[in-house]
């Protein structure tokens, strides 16, 4: 091998092994389930699962793999051991990230569409498919009436 290919085989293993090091750095400290007293733990759980995850989108930030949500994840669990209740942690969360931060936003001015435009819709439909079938029906019965 050339001093040329040696050297582009060194710089190569010592990018790979910066990349390497720089993603164990970059990673949030983060403790695991386990530190949470018992009682804990299943707020920390319930939590976690309720919460959406910024980069994920739809997926919670007890799963997600993304910095963020270890960040997220270790917030949760230092406001549990501070004593917060699970709305006081929401409530954080959502004046930070908004309002996507949680499956289940509160109800409010702003989304109301969003708790019940799916009834409306349903409802618009209903009327809609209802006002179809009885032109249909005239059109028939005036159909029959012209025939005879």
């Amino acid at each position: 091998m050339s001093v040329r290919g040696r050297v582009l085989l060194t710089l190569l293993a010592a990018a790979v092994a910066s990349g390497f090091a720089a993603g164990a750095w970059s990673l949030p400290a983060e403790t695991g389930p386990g530190v949470l007293p018992p009682r804990l733990e299943a707020r920390y759980q319930k939590l976690t699962d309720e919460l959406r995850c910024p980069v994920c989108q739809n997926e919670p930030i007890s799963t997600s793999q993304a910095q963020i949500a270890g960040a997220l994840r270790q917030i949760v669990r230092q406001r549990l051991l501070a004593g917060q209740s699970n709305a006081q942690i929401k409530q954080y969360l959502i004046s930070r990230y908004g309002l996507f931060a949680v499956y289940k936003p509160p109800l409010q001015r702003s989304t109301f569409l969003l708790w019940f435009g799916p009834f409306i819709l349903l409802l618009l439909a209903i009327i809609v498919v209802g006002f179809a079938i009885r032109q249909h029906r005239r059109s028939l019965l005036e159909s029959d009436a012209e025939h005879q």
